[in-house]
């Protein structure tokens, strides 16, 4: 098309937008003049604000209501203690899943990973010995045998589930024919690593203090890292991340060392605070973790999480284990009030993201006719189209 072509269509385009103007429809392209849809705020909160992540700090919001009303002793400096001590083991196992699930995959070894790493610090933490030596040797332990997890999964391409399971069953055979039920002669946990985990500050344990501060670091690399984004967009679409450039092989073994690291950690202080752990010590983190990333809204088919989402689930679930006990409760029923509050917070996740899609899709119509003149009733018309595109 030739330049005075051009020129005419720009012109006509001109005085449509300026005839628009003066009978006080809203010009869709003019700058200064143009105000932001409500559909535009919506989708930018929606965004910033997911509301598949606000269902765990809700459920917190109204445990902390309720327990302060029925059960006020748990929420005493003593209760808070011992709930936030849980809580950051669980914490911890539990960031590792929410890697794992991110990746498209999930991982039962939980409970055997924790076990062994408990096993290794209370069987080679005796009198006399070099206590972060044996912190490394359970922390290498830990990362090896999620490494193999990877190399099942990611490379021979096994399936996630049969994998770990077997892992557990492998795992806490060979720590039992190892060590025995007890993990050593006197079953103690090292007095530092008891000291460390029972010390507190304004009534939160060191083991929530810690799980707080790795909570940070996974969010800050989750989100400002390229390496971080590739886990998410790995879980979401693999075949498409590799067609991307994205190395996905190399991506997934770094996620798995770190998830070994995170079960690691847990068993380390789990040992240290329990005082006498035996190899039932992780058996309780196989549902829990899968139970605090599922309330904390992340998609088991893979893609993005929360990790404050997380953490903030398993305070929920720690506080609820722990008023449900006080009050009474035995294992059985608490195990029941954890079901029924995943049930509730996968419900509240999926009704939220319904109104939220409708309320967009209503505000969507509401800008499509926000264009109309209100001087000339509802059955007036809007801006006329007109695409400068088509038309060049």
């Amino acid at each position: 098309m030739t330049l005075k072509r051009k020129g005419k269509v720009l012109r006509k385009y001109e005085q449509i937008s300026g005839a628009t103007e003066q009978r006080g429809w809203k010009n869709p392209v003019s700058g200064p003049g143009r105000e932001k849809a409500p559909s535009g705020l919506i989708t930018d909160l929606k965004y910033r604000f997911p509301g598949r992540y606000i269902a765990s700090w809700g459920a917190l919001a109204l445990a902390l209501l309720v327990i302060a009303l029925v059960v006020p002793v748990t929420l005493r400096p003593d209760g808070l203690r011992v709930s936030t001590a849980l809580a950051g083991v669980l914490a911890l196992a539990s960031l590792g899943q929410m890697l794992v699930v991110m990746l498209g995959a999930i991982d039962l070894s939980v409970p055997a990973v924790i076990t062994c790493s408990a096993g290794v610090v209370v069987h080679y933490g005796t009198q006399g010995a070099n206590l972060l030596a044996v912190v490394g040797v359970a922390l290498a332990v830990s990362v090896v045998i999620s490494l193999l997890n990877w190399l099942f999964i990611s490379v021979i391409r096994l399936n996630a589930i049969i994998v770990t399971l077997a892992t557990f069953g492998i795992v806490t055979g060979a720590v039992v024919l190892w060590t025995g039920a007890s993990f050593s002669m006197t079953g103690l946990a090292p007095t530092d690593m008891q000291n460390f985990t029972h010390w507190s500050f304004l009534g939160l344990n060191a083991c929530f203090i810690v799980a707080v501060v790795v909570g940070v670091i996974i969010a800050l690399v989750l989100s400002k890292t390229r390496g971080g984004r590739q886990i998410a967009a790995i879980g979401s679409n693999r075949r498409a991340a590799r067609f991307h450039g994205i190395n996905v092989r190399r991506i997934e073994f770094f996620t798995f060392g770190g998830v070994g690291l995170l079960y690691g950690l847990a068993g380390v202080l789990v040992a240290g605070f329990v005082v006498t752990p035996d190899t039932s010590v992780g058996t309780p983190y196989q549902l829990a973790t899968i139970t605090a990333v599922a309330i904390a809204g992340t998609a088991f088919n893979g893609g993005p999480s929360s990790a404050a989402s997380v953490v903030c689930a398993c305070l929920f679930l720690q506080l609820l284990d722990q008023a449900l006990s006080i009050y009474g409760f035995a294992a059985g029923p608490r195990v029941v009030a954890q079901g029924v509050a995943l049930v509730l917070a996968v419900s509240a996740i999926t009704l939220g993201q319904f109104a939220l899609s409708g309320l967009r899709w209503g505000n969507r119509g509401i800008h499509r006719g926000g264009g109309r003149n209100p001087e000339q009733g509802v059955g007036s018309k809007t801006t006329p189209s007109f695409n400068i595109k088509e038309t060049i």
